[in-house]
């Protein structure tokens, strides 16, 4: 156990004499602590959850460390607010508008697998350890968890507060704080109550995931935006003014409470806020032990009783049947009878019900968002004049988009073969397939429908609609060219059936070489189209070309035999 989880968990156990006198065995309750902190240390924070492709021979042991120092670069973060030019409780406010999304944020994505873990029950509960133990066990558990994140996270506040506010201002901050990490709890354990009534509890876990890569997301673009707009917000000036709207806004209550407080005066609007900062958090904090604990405890109880249940056919009947019927006519369209049908069908579902699969790949999307808004905020003179007239830097944007979306199908495409439960890969050894490269076509196909075919629409429309007919051609060979980049891939790639590899297996030196080859392929490819893009029959040529390529390339991987075929699972 590392050294902040001993503090911890001695600043926790001092009152060890008010926990006798309660019923609680201190022993016990300081095993549980010490197991339940050694795991987590050993436990990968959802920021690095890259780790879990290293070897199983190198252990995690630092998890709280990374977790701490995570937290403190988005307080970091956080000080953006400290630079707007305007009032200090406008600074506050956007301020604790960081603060409580990025603390909520990541107690619902880093800390559901603890608050969700009914381990206890199976581990604990047969043996003699009363209720009240293991109720507060869990309970100083979330607690020191969150001081490992709220204590880095308001540290670069603190200092910043100290240096310009004294001590008074910094111990303010400090006890707001506190007031926020109370009302960020109670919307968490809100946020699992809402989503646990409007859906079934074998869906809890699935949308906790969607929230978790969300969060993944917009903290990269936290990363990446706010820096490059420090150097623009010189003459952003925004006073809150008597707008009695404000009273609804809970980071403005924050806020508030800091400035009356320092300042020993304040409107009545602020006086208000302050009033609702200094009582609201206590209140839902009531409600949270009053009501919405036992709540969750109940639906908690689901959870455990539905997670090795399946779940009722009848449930999403019709859903289910649209999303079958859907599948099924793509497959129909893009695919052949037989073992490459049911490789493409194969794959399409898994891709849609593999959390990690997910949890791996959809971050990408976000990521292509958040490239499209920086590539936005440098391109200070471009307009859609460039692109209709296709000037030069009108073309480098056409080509760059064109070409962008292929590092989401690459992604995909590398993705496609690993699997947590890489063994069920028997299955294919029991199929009577006589080439399985028509499986690996089958999915290839199931990857570019999913990942690449909607960006290409999106793309295509405007881009006819702003530039022509002429733009058809150039928008063919990018397709083209990365369809055979996506098959390379595959074909100079280890050849595998899909979902049938471990992780944690991943040779690093080949894994280093297919990710230069996914990035600097794409990019020499786009910047030769882009020399020959004005001339129409060079690029008809090329595509002509590209397209006997294309073919060529996809013929060989469908002929994949048995012979060379590697995977994970040892029959």
């Amino acid at each position: 156990m590392n050294f902040i989880n001993q503090a911890l968990l001695k600043f926790v156990l001092l009152p060890k004499k008010l926990y006798c006198k309660n019923g609680v065995n201190t022993n016990q309750l300081q095993n549980i602590l010490t197991a339940k902190l050694l795991m987590d240390d050993r436990r990968p924070a959802l920021l690095m959850a890259s780790r879990r492709r290293q070897k199983e021979s190198k252990k995690i042991n630092k998890a709280t460390l990374t977790t701490m120092f995570v937290s403190a670069l988005m307080g970091c973060l956080f000080l953006f607010s400290f630079a707007l030019n305007t009032a200090i409780i406008a600074q506050l406010t956007f301020y604790f508008t960081y603060f409580i999304f990025m603390l909520a944020s990541t107690l619902i994505s880093d800390f559901t697998s603890v608050l969700i873990d009914v381990r206890d029950n199976y581990i604990i509960m047969p043996k003699p350890v009363s209720d009240r133990t293991m109720l507060l066990a869990r309970l100083l558990h979330i607690f020191i968890h969150i001081c490992k994140l709220v204590v880095p996270m308001l540290l670069p506040g603190l200092i910043y507060m100290g240096i310009h506010y004294g001590i008074a201002g910094w111990l303010l901050l400090l006890f707001s704080g506190l007031l926020t990490v109370i009302f960020s709890i109670f919307l968490v354990n809100s946020v699992y109550i809402i989503i646990l009534r409007i859906t079934k509890p074998e869906k809890f876990k699935n949308i906790i995931s969607y929230i978790q890569i969300a969060f993944a997301v917009v903290l990269y673009a936290s990363i990446q935006l706010l820096p490059r707009m420090i150097g623009k917000v010189e003459n952003f000036d925004f006073h809150f003014s008597n707008s009695s709207w404000l009273i609804f806004l809970p980071t403005y209550w924050f806020a508030a409470a800091w400035n009356v407080t320092y300042n020993l005066q304040g409107t009545p609007l602020e006086n208000s806020a302050a009033i609702c900062a200094w009582l609201l958090p206590f209140f839902c904090l009531w409600i949270v032990i009053r009501f919405l604990a036992p709540s969750f405890n109940k639906k908690l109880s689901l959870i455990s009783n539905t997670a090795n249940d399946a779940a009722p056919a009848t449930s999403a009947t019709h859903k289910t049947i649209r999303k079958t019927n859907f599948s099924a006519s793509v497959a129909k369209f893009i695919t052949k009878p037989g073992a490459e049908r049911m490789g493409f069908l194969f794959t399409w579902y898994m891709m849609a019900r593999s959390r990690d699969f997910k949890m791996k790949v959809y971050p990408s999307i976000g990521y292509l968002i958040v490239y499209i808004a920086l590539f936005s905020f440098n391109a200070k003179h471009l307009s859609l004049r460039d692109i209709q007239e296709q000037t030069t830097q009108g073309r480098v944007v056409i080509i760059t988009a064109l070409y962008f979306s292929s590092l989401l199908l690459s992604m995909a495409v590398t993705q496609l073969v690993y699997s947590e439960k890489y063994k069920a890969a028997w299955l294919y050894f029991i199929t009577p397939v006589n080439v399985p490269g028509e499986i690996i076509n089958g999915a290839v196909k199931a990857a570019i429908v999913k990942f690449f075919l909607f960006f290409i629409l999106v793309l295509a429309v405007p881009g006819i609609a702003l530039a022509g007919i002429s733009f058809i051609p150039n928008l063919l060979l990018a397709v083209v060219n990365q369809l055979v980049i996506c098959y390379a891939l595959v074909y100079l790639g280890n050849k595998e059936l899909p979902f049938a590899k471990n992780q944690s297996i991943e040779v690093k030196a080949g894994n280093f070489m297919r990710n230069l080859f996914r990035m600097i392929i794409p990019f020499s490819i786009a910047v030769l189209h882009y020399f020959i893009y004005t001339s129409m029959p060079l690029v008809i040529l090329v595509l002509i070309v590209s397209g006997a390529a294309f073919w060529v390339i996809m013929d060989s991987v469908k002929k994949f035999s048995w012979t060379v075929i590697k995977t994970g699972f040892d029959g």
